[in-house]
């Protein structure tokens, strides 16, 4: 990288796009978040996928990419990207 530090793994948190449609508007109703209604989900949506997820491949054919199910409580994901992280980088 420019500040001479390399990346030894990448996170991708993988979701469903239905799934987390449907997580993100139920905050949206208990929060009364504008921000999360299902037209802007779903541009953000493809917004990463024209911008961001080009990256995933980049990363794939490096060996950085490590992949995890994004669904879940707090605890349940953070358990997940820790048994997927190669041992030394956690």
């Amino acid at each position: 990288t420019s500040h001479g530090q390399s990346i030894d793994v990448v996170v991708e948190l993988t979701v469903n796009t239905e799934q987390l449609i449907a997580r993100l508007s139920k905050r949206a109703q208990e929060q009364g978040r504008a921000d999360d209604g299902e037209e802007v989900i779903r541009r953000r949506m493809e917004v990463y996928g024209e911008q961001t997820a080009p990256l995933t491949a980049v990363y794939a054919e490096r060996g950085l990419l490590v992949q995890v199910d994004g669904l879940g409580s707090v605890e349940e994901v953070a358990a997940r990207i820790l048994d997927a992280l190669p041992r030394g980088t956690s």
